[in-house]
């Protein structure tokens, strides 16, 4: 992202969908695209959506020759949809913290190295710990589609917290009654 967008205050996801845009609007069957992890600044639907639908695009109807990093692994499975997509990956050793060995090998990459990395520059143990479970769980539901009782529990008293937030009289109620509100959908909800 050029520095005239930061100039202008604009995110970083602006000027990436600037790009994105221009791209798709004038590059043709002779044009090579470059496209680097396209869709972090917003959610991840949000961006795998995106990532998807733009490489759909460029390998369906502008036809160019595209290399497309990505980090939402549910984009490689365009390669069985689309014959012209074919899917690389560069080889990591992890057995000793990471290192990148800088050789493209075909087929989809078996995981993701961010917690490696995290290690590597020495994020507290504690922090590892709990970024390993919360992927863990994460894969978990996205292999079964099923959360925990408790993980759906938890879930439900969050969006019924978010629910009664929303019925709170913001622009008419001063800050004592704003805090008493508030209390009241904390123990309401044990929360």
């Amino acid at each position: 992202i050029n520095a005239e967008y930061m100039g202008r205050g604009v995110s970083t996801f602006m000027a990436e969908m600037l790009e994105t845009s221009s791209i798709l609007q004038n590059a043709t069957p002779h044009s090579l695209i470059i496209v680097d992890e396209l869709g972090r600044g917003t959610s991840t639907y949000d961006g795998f959506g995106l990532a998807w639908a733009i490489a759909e695009t460029i390998a369906n109807d502008i036809g160019a020759f595209c290399l497309f990093a990505t980090h939402f692994h549910e984009l490689t499975h365009m390669a069985h949809e689309h014959p012209n997509v074919l899917n690389r990956h560069v080889l990591a050793d992890t057995t000793k913290g990471i290192t990148m060995l800088y050789q493209v090998h075909p087929g989809a990459c078996s995981k993701s190295f961010g917690i490696n990395v995290a290690e590597v520059v020495h994020f507290p143990v504690d922090v590892i710990q709990t970024a390993k479970r919360k992927a863990a769980e994460l894969e978990n539901f996205e292999t079964d589609g099923n959360w925990s009782s408790q993980q759906e529990a938890t879930q439900q008293k969050r969006l019924k917290v978010l629910e009664e937030f929303t019925q709170l009289p913001l622009n008419t109620a001063d800050i004592d009654s704003f805090r008493t509100h508030l209390q009241a959908i904390r123990l309401s909800l044990d929360f």
